[in-house]
């Protein structure tokens, strides 16, 4: 394997609508926490593959161009953005409702 060059995975297209979803969809602040970690993991790899790009590194093949990846790392930190601005809701219902009977109300 000596002079043989690592083809890195493709950032996916369906990674941005993913983290938009998921984070459209957050309920507490554990999807909250969830969400932001995964999609600073796929920013790390991003900026990672920006640097091998960067510096023409001779181990790894980085399968999209500079111009792809510098897109992404922008709409990954403009939705980072967003779901950190985005209050977490407050629950509507009480998750127990106990009816009392009148006169044990408390």
């Amino acid at each position: 394997m000596f002079g043989r060059k690592k083809k890195l995975k493709k950032i996916p297209y369906d990674l941005l609508s993913y983290i938009q979803i998921e984070g459209e969809a957050i309920k507490d602040s554990n999807d909250k926490q969830m969400i932001v970690f995964y999609a600073y993991k796929k920013l790390e790899l991003v900026e990672w593959y920006i640097e091998l790009l960067t510096v023409g590194s001779k181990k790894y093949i980085v399968p999209q161009s500079m111009e792809q990846l510098s897109g992404i790392k922008q709409q990954l930190q403009s939705l980072i953005k967003r779901i950190m601005d985005t209050p977490i809701p407050s629950p509507s219902a009480p998750l127990i409702s106990i009816n009392y009977p009148k006169g044990y109300e408390g």
